[in-house]
């Protein structure tokens, strides 16, 4: 249609037509008007008009007859609207048979004519529009169809409602199914199986007619003759003008044979990749003029490449070959691409993705040459012979290994002749391997070993296939010597013995030194007595001796005494010498069959053998003290000892030997408290004792961690006028559930173990707080504390009084170390340094129990101590009448004035031995004429508000 629509007006009627053209210009229409049916289906033909409006009644022609005229002359494009006055129905209906788009009724509407025209032209080409698409829609349709049919006989298109009831198939479907289209007009799943991919197609089915598009999916259908095909489906849904689903379209494609080939070929291509895998098989294609390669992936993966990313040109080849090969290689490659080789054919190694290197065994021909004759094209293989070179490899050193041993190899045949022997055996044997060649080794001979040995071996090889042990062997020049002999029976693969292999070495020596190990595992290297193990043994044969022959065993521990002052003083080469002197005397004093034992250190353990009566092991054993005390002279120094000796008897002691030991010990223990230099029997009291003592220390172990430990503290006076001056604190132990335990008890044990140092820091702890504590409430006391010679040598003492202050807070001229006159004996030096600097913090220093050890006066003005502690021995007998306690004390008394000390009376329990004191000069005391040790709590109810305030 043209920009300006043209309308052919035909009537006879002259006014009609001029108010046509008048009412249709005002709309922009233009008009061509003629006067009859004739002259306006000429103009019809000519002037291509856009809309006719015809009259029915004219001249020459009527409007039925033009109108009939124009729709042959042409389609039924152009809208025609009839004009007519005429009611006639038959008329009308005639007219729309002929071709009538609209009629207008005369009298015409003059102002709806415009509106009339502009709805008719509208209307009429949105039907042209629509005719046109439906056209076009119909020849795609067809197109599709005839290209789909045209593709080939396995692919057919198809179409099924909303209830999946197939409504239309392509002529194909018969090829592919062997069913008719007619036969397959129902739901579209009765022929599929029960293949699990057909729930996943009918859920695909549901999901088209939702009106989404699948993806392409698969379906397995059973045909007419029961055989199965699988079909690929693309499917879509169709709407309505509502965008409802009203049906669905697809496209089948029978994929079977394609599938069958794919998974053929997978088969194929999977074979072959095995096999080639199984031949560790590279293939190359080589050019030699550019250097480009291809490759397989075996080749790449057996260097460990991903094939995918795997650089084959003949560069990167090159730089892959080990440097002590490459220029080999390449030499030989030229040489080959040169002429100048029959064949390519190079063993080498290539580096491995993992750097690490594989001998590859490389394999080529030229295959193509050009028109000069230069190879183009070059075909090879590479194989990984890795393993085989590592074999070859192993079999070279296996052979060095079988000539170079240091130990006798021999292989022999089936029937024990030997085929080879290597360089050790003639070493061992003094044989040459061509003396021995075809004869049975002598170390295998039956003549040369016992039957019962010789059988054994035999039993063991046929059973097991080897036996491994001690033989003996004769040298060829008539030597035995011991041999460690392992033989092993070979067998051929079809499990029979092929070969024996023998490999032998001469312990000679080793027989020696295990002879020397053993003795030396059961004697003391030092002095070549019986160790602890081999008295053991022989406390067992002197237990049966004495069972069978109702006798006594009797077994002495021996401590020798004050050792450690010999190895500190004299030295630990005249201690060791010392000691071997000890233990020849020992041997010399008892029996044969007596055993005498170092146990280690300074002990020393014998075992008396089949004694008759305890009056026999006296006598003994006095010997014993006797001659060990006799002096030693050592490098020109004398040295004289004493031991300590407990004794302990089988069966009246005990029946085992660890008890008859422990109880030895128990007695010797008892004699080193008895003054040392004497001898003890065993007997109960000692084990209750022991067993005390070891309940004891068992318990300390748990003490401070169950915070079992008290402080007592016992007051200390001024005796003129009975004021408390300060305390001094005392350990006590209450265990839980069990009565309080002596100090006299629990502290030497203490001492002897070591726990004392932890302990005796407690104590200072616990005495600084409780000083503060009552400092606080307005107390100033001096406390004291008693310190161990232990705490000197294996704590740290100035430490300890220092963390002791710190954490209480409490200043340290309240605080009294109280030392024995021991301490002061022990490394010199380093105590009065100790002693220098605790008192440079402003503690001060008592010697406890003075006048009853060294009471040396130089050590007293080294030491530079505050106070003298007089010992509660002199005290006791102050009022007996003994002027001789009287003038120790005095004499105490007046050195603690001269030397500017402060004097303290120990022990003090009557008021007659206080008086004495006062008028003695003494002005300071303790005992329990006052107190008792006491608890913190009631040794604060010593204070009242009315009582002197303490004076130190």
């Amino acid at each position: 249609m043209t920009a300006k629509p043209r309308i052919l007006v035909v009537d006879d009627d002259p006014m009609i037509r001029l108010l046509v053209k008048q009412v249709l210009h005002a709309d922009g229409y233009e008009l061509i008007e003629t006067d009859n049916g004739r002259a306006g289906l000429e103009q019809f033909i000519a002037a291509r008009p856009d809309l006719v409006l015809l009259d029915v009644m004219m001249p020459e022609m009527d409007g039925f007859s033009c109108l009939e005229g124009m729709r042959a002359a042409s389609d039924k494009s152009v809208p025609i609207v009839m004009m007519t006055a005429i009611e006639d129905a038959q008329a009308v209906e005639d007219a729309f048979r002929l071709g009538a788009t609209d009629f207008i009724g005369k009298p015409i509407q003059w102002p709806l004519l415009p509106h009339r025209i502009s709805y008719v032209l509208r209307s009429h080409r949105t039907t042209q529009t629509l005719i046109e698409q439906q056209s076009l829609l119909k020849q795609s349709e067809q197109r599709f169809r005839d290209l789909v049919e045209s593709i080939g006989s396995e692919y057919f298109l198809y179409s099924h409602d909303t209830d999946c009831t197939f409504t239309y198939l392509g002529p194909s479907v018969e090829h592919i199914l062997g069913y008719t289209p007619e036969e397959l007009r129902r739901d579209c799943f009765d022929i599929t199986t029960d293949n699990p991919i057909n729930r996943i197609a009918r859920m695909y089915t549901e999901l088209c007619l939702t009106g989404t598009k699948p993806p392409n999916y698969e379906v397995e259908v059973r045909c007419k003759d029961g055989s199965l095909r699988l079909l690929s489906l693309n499917e879509s849904p169709m709407f309505d003008a509502q965008q409802r689903v009203v049906a669905v379209n697809g496209l089948a494609h029978d994929i079977t044979e394609m599938r069958g080939t794919q998974q053929a070929l997978a088969d194929s291509e999977e074979r072959l990749r095995l096999s080639m895998q199984a031949a560790k098989q590279g293939f190359y294609d080589l050019n030699p003029q550019t250097g480009t390669m291809i490759i397989n992936a075996e080749y790449a993966g057996m260097l460990g490449y991903d094939p995918a990313c795997f650089d084959a040109s003949i560069g990167s080849w090159t730089n892959r070959l080990h440097p002590d090969d490459r220029q080999r290689v390449i030499d030989t490659y030229q040489r080959y691409i040169a002429g100048e080789l029959a064949e390519y054919r190079l063993e080498y190694r290539q580096r491995c993705a993992d750097d690490s290197w594989k001998w590859v065994l490389s394999i080529g021909s030229i295959v193509e040459r050009d028109a000069q004759n230069q190879p183009v094209r070059m075909l090879g293989t590479h194989t990984d012979i890795t393993d085989s070179k590592m074999a070859a490899e192993r079999l070279n050193l296996l052979a060095k290994v079988f000539e170079n041993s240091g130990e006798a190899i021999f292989l022999c045949d089936p029937d024990t002749r030997i085929v080879s022997s290597n360089q050790a055996y003639t070493n061992i044997t003094g044989y040459r391997a061509e003396e021995v060649l075809q004869r049975t080794p002598s170390i295998l001979d039956a003549r040369h070993l016992e039957l019962s040995h010789y059988q054994r071996i035999w039993q063991a090889l046929r059973e097991n296939g080897y036996w491994q042990g001690e033989i003996w062997d004769t040298r060829k020049n008539g030597e035995s010597y011991p041999a460690w002999l392992g033989i092993s029976a070979m067998y051929n693969t079809h499990g029979v013995i092929s070969h024996y292999i023998g490999i032998f070495s001469d312990i000679t020596e080793r027989k020696a030194a295990e002879a020397q190990i053993e003795y030396l595992a059961r004697h003391d290297p030092l002095t070549n007595l019986p160790n602890r193990t081999l008295l053991r043994d022989r406390f067992d044969q002197a237990m049966a001796h004495a069972v069978r022959n109702a006798t006594l065993v009797g077994l002495l521990f021996l401590d020798l005494d004050h050792f450690k002052n010999i190895n500190d003083t004299m030295g630990h080469d005249v201690g060791d010498r010392l000691l071997q002197g000890i233990a020849e005397r020992l041997v010399q004093c008892v029996r044969e069959v007596d055993t005498v034992c170092r146990q280690g250190g300074d002990e020393f353990i014998i075992i008396l053998t089949d004694i008759p009566d305890i009056e026999a092991i006296t006598q003994i054993v006095l010997k014993i003290l006797d001659q060990l005390t006799q002096p030693f002279s050592i490098e020109g120094v004398t040295v004289c000892t004493s031991f300590s000796i407990g004794v302990s008897l089988y069966p009246n002691d005990g029946l085992t030997f660890h008890s008859l030991l422990n109880k030895a010990d128990t007695a010797m223990y008892s004699a080193k408290n008895e003054g040392r230099n004497t001898f003890r029997f065993f007997s109960n009291d000692m084990n209750l004792a022991s067993i005390e003592r070891m309940n004891i220390e068992n318990g300390l172990r748990l003490a401070l961690k169950r915070n079992e430990f008290r402080l007592h503290y016992q007051p200390q006076y001024s005796i003129h006028n009975n004021t408390v001056i300060g305390a001094e604190a005392l350990l006590r132990w209450q265990p839980e559930n069990s009565p309080m335990i002596p100090p006299a008890k629990f502290i030497p044990i203490a001492e002897d173990n070591g726990l004392i140092v932890s302990i005796g820091d407690w104590v200072l702890r616990e005495a600084c707080r409780q000083n503060k504590v009552w400092h606080d409430a307005g107390l100033k006391l001096l406390v004291t504390v008693n310190i161990s010679a232990l705490q000197f040598k294996r704590g740290n003492l100035l430490e300890s009084v220092q963390a002791a202050l710190n954490d209480s807070g409490l200043e340290p001229r309240y605080l009294e170390l109280e030392l024995t006159e021991s301490v002061l004996m022990f490394d010199t030096n380093a105590v009065i340094n100790t002693i220098a600097q605790l008192r440079a913090l402003g503690v001060s220093f008592a010697i406890d129990d003075f006048g009853t050890g060294y009471s040396s006066l130089s050590y007293l003005k080294r030491f530079a101590v505050n106070k003298l502690k007089i010992d509660q021995s002199f005290i006791r007998d102050l009022t007996s009448g003994k002027a001789e306690d009287t003038a120790i004390v005095k004499a105490i008394l007046q050195l603690g004035d001269t030397l500017g000390l402060l004097t303290l009376a120990e022990g003090v329990e009557t008021k007659e031995q206080a008086e004495q004191l006062s008028l003695l000069g003494c002005r300071k005391a303790q005992g329990f004429y006052w107190n008792q040790p006491l608890p913190a709590d009631e040794f604060a109810r010593l204070f009242t508000p009315d009582s002197p305030k303490p004076v130190v």
